[in-house]
């Protein structure tokens, strides 16, 4: 009988001495993977106006959230506001700061969530801004228009807004035709939509 050179005992004997990969081994390949993934990725999207302007939305539709679950749970107006010009110090140290909302309605220096703590209905010194949201001017430009006119949104202790719907609009500062509104009914819940371009032009 002709002899191949196959030999099954030798056969065996190789597969008895090959060693897999263990579990922990895999594991470490799949973390670093994971890590390398992570860090990637910010940079691929980074720069990416559609990107960019997705994530304030859901950012922003995520803070008015928050900020009508704080009014319903704390039972007391909570508005959303134009941060002012030093707005992030005000939710490290709340005391005699000053009124934390903007003055003039504007939005460029971040977004602040404050409760209505001496519950006079408007911001006010003695008011505790809880959440605070730093802008992205260079990327988005946010704009509110509401009705009633203000240039605050109020959520009242049952989370609807006082008579307040209106609309964010979010415009890309590296495409005009690219935007996003976020919208607030009466009853204080938020939605995201295309936008007009009409408000985001020049």
């Amino acid at each position: 009988q002709p002899n191949y050179g196959f030999s099954l005992t030798a056969l065996v004997k190789n597969c008895a001495q090959f060693q897999g990969f263990t579990l922990i081994e895999i594991l470490v390949v799949i973390s670093l993977l994971a890590l390398l993934t992570a860090l990637m990725t910010p940079n691929l999207q980074h720069g990416n106006p559609v990107v960019d302007l997705e994530q304030r939305a859901k950012a922003l539709a995520s803070l008015i959230n928050q900020a009508r679950t704080l009014a319903i749970t704390h039972r007391k107006r909570v508005f959303l506001c134009g941060a002012a010009p030093d707005g992030e110090l005000f939710l490290e140290d709340n005391l005699n700061r000053g009124v934390p909302c903007d003055r003039q309605g504007g939005w460029h220096n971040g977004i602040q969530v404050v409760i209505d703590q001496d519950r006079n209905q408007q911001p006010s010194a003695e008011d505790e801004v809880v959440l605070y949201q730093p802008a992205d001017s260079e990327r988005v430009v946010i704009s509110w228009r509401g009705f009633r006119g203000r240039e605050r949104i109020d959520f009242l202790p049952s989370g609807s807004t006082h008579w307040q719907n209106g609309r964010f609009t979010l415009c890309s500062t590296n495409d005009a035709s690219l935007h996003r509104d976020v919208i607030i009914n009466a009853a204080g819940r938020s939605y995201i939509s295309l936008g007009t371009s009409s408000r985001c032009a020049g």
